[in-house]
C-alpha cells in the first residue's frame, strides 16, 4: 500500500485497486456464479444472522466458499493481501462473505448504514450498535480498522450507473448521519455528499464499514455482480456464524488460520488444537444425525 494510497483511505475511507482480478480469475468466478444462482437470486452468502430453516446448522451457514475454484483464492489473494495487512495487522480473519446482484429488476434503494465511531447511530439500518465491530482510526504510523469490506467487481460499473456510494471521511465523524439522508429511492434523490464509485471488471473497493456506505440504485447495462470478502482483526467478529475449513479442499495453512473463530490470541497453536476438537466433536455429530447406528452411537440415541 502506497503513501498515496494511505493518504486517500485515511481522508476517503475507501480506495479503488485497480486489476485486482485477472481475466482468467473473472471468468472463473462468474462461471462458478451462473452455475450455483437461480433466475431469481441476488444475495447469497454467509452472511446470516438468524435461521432461514430447521436444517439450519448453529455455528456454520452455507457460503461461497462452497463452490471451490477462485473463491477459495479470493480469501488471500496475493494482490489485496498487503492491504489487509497494512489495515488489519498481521492477525485478521476472513468474518463473512456474500454475493450480490444488482439490476433495474432488483428494485433497491440506497440505504446508508455505518457512518462514525458509533457505526451509524441508534437508527442504523442493520440496527443500534456501540460500533465495537465498525470502527477506524489511526495512531502511532498504524491503522486500526474493526470490519474491512472488499468488494470484487466482475462487471464494469461505469461513471453514473450505479453500485457502490459512500460519503467520504464519515468514517472519522462524531454525529450521526442525518435520517433524511440515510435513504434514496431514485438516484435523483441520492445526496450531494455520496461519492458514486466507477470501476472496471477485476477492480476491487477496499473500505472501512466505519465509512457510511451502500449501494446506488442500479441504472446501468445488465448486471452489477459484485463479491464481498469482509475481514476483521483477530478478536473482532460481526457475522454469529463461523467457517469450518473441514468442508473445503485444497487449503493452504495461511487460509486455513483466516478462517479460524475469533480469538484475541490469533490462530496460536493452542487456539488451533481447541478449534481442531471442536471440528472433530462436529463431524461426529454430522455423523451421529444421518446413521446412529453405524456411527457407534446408538447407545446414546436408545439410552433413557
Amino acid at each position: 500500500m502506497n503513501e498515496q494510497e494511505k493518504y486517500l483511505f485515511d481522508l476517503r475511507g475507501y480506495i479503488v485497486v485497480k486489476n485486482a482480478l485477472t481475466s482468467s480469475q473473472i471468468k472463473d468466478l462468474s462461471k462458478h456464479l451462473e452455475l450455483h444462482r437461480s433466475d431469481n437470486d441476488y444475495f447469497f452468502g454467509s452472511d446470516r444472522t438468524k435461521f432461514t430453516s430447521p436444517q439450519d446448522n448453529a455455528w456454520t451457514t452455507p457460503t461461497m466458499l462452497d463452490w471451490g475454484g477462485c473463491y477459495l483464492d479470493l480469501i488471500d489473494l496475493p494482490k489485496i493481501k498487503p492491504y489487509l495487512e497494512t489495515l488489519l495487522g498481521n492477525n485478521y480473519r476472513l468474518d463473512h462473505d456474500y454475493l450480490k446482484i444488482d439490476s433495474e429488476q432488483s428494485g433497491k434503494g440506497l440505504y446508508l448504514h455505518g457512518g462514525g465511531q458509533g457505526a451509524g447511530g441508534p437508527t442504523d439500518l442493520v440496527g443500534p450498535t456501540d460500533g465495537g465491530q465498525c470502527y477506524y482510526r489511526y495512531s502511532n504510523g498504524r491503522f486500526f480498522n474493526g470490519l474491512v469490506a472488499v468488494a470484487f467487481e466482475l462487471d464494469t460499473v461505469p461513471e453514473g450507473s450505479g453500485g457502490f456510494g459512500c460519503v467520504p471521511g464519515s468514517h472519522k465523524v462524531n454525529f450521526e448521519l442525518p435520517k433524511e439522508w440515510k435513504y434514496s429511492k431514485t438516484q435523483d434523490e441520492v445526496p450531494l455528499c455520496v461519492d458514486r464509485v466507477a470501476a472496471s471488471a477485476g477492480d476491487a473497493i477496499i473500505f472501512t464499514e466505519a465509512c457510511a456506505h451502500g449501494t446506488i440504485p442500479w441504472e446501468g447495462p445488465g448486471e452489477r455482480r459484485t463479491i464481498f470478502y469482509k475481514y476483521c482483526p483477530h478478536a473482532v467478529a460481526w457475522s454469529p456464524c463461523y467457517y469450518n475449513s473441514d468442508n473445503y479442499s485444497g487449503l493452504t495453512e495461511d487460509q486455513k488460520s483466516m478462517l479460524l473463530p475469533p480469538s484475541a490470541f490469533g490462530p496460536a497453536p493452542e487456539v488451533r488444537q481447541i478449534w481442531a476438537k471442536a471440528q472433530a466433536e462436529h463431524r461426529e455429530l454430522q455423523e451421529l444425525k444421518k446413521n446412529p447406528v453405524t456411527s457407534g452411537f446408538s447407545h446414546l440415541i436408545n439410552s433413557d
